[in-house]
């Protein structure tokens, strides 16, 4: 929403998912394979909890911003691509703390 609607139809599906979707997601795999690997008991429920959390808040914030209830057009490539992030991350950051955990 940030460069525009009408830019964002402009792009390809290559392009948005280059410049869009796989910044966003490299970041959410990292910072859910940190918050697995400090706690790798805890893992799946901090990873539901947070995932819950911030759909929700991002989708009570756009829709205040848009002054309506707001789905993007584009939920079905972004919503499973969140939802594999954070599973991907918190599998990399389970392995990630056993292994440190017998390391030391």
């Amino acid at each position: 929403m940030v460069i525009g609607i009408d830019n964002l139809a402009a792009l390809s599906f290559g392009e948005y998912f280059t410049y869009q979707l796989m910044p966003p997601s490299l970041l959410a795999v990292a910072m859910y394979a940190l918050m697995a690997k400090r706690d790798s008991a805890k893992a799946w429920s901090y990873t539901a909890s947070v995932f819950l959390f911030g759909f929700l808040m991002g989708m009570l914030i756009l829709s205040l911003l848009m002054q309506e209830l707001y789905i993007p057009p584009t939920w079905f490539v972004e919503l499973p691509l969140s939802v594999a992030s954070a599973i991907f991350g918190t599998l990399i950051g389970i392995k990630w703390g056993i292994k440190s955990a017998s390391a030391t």
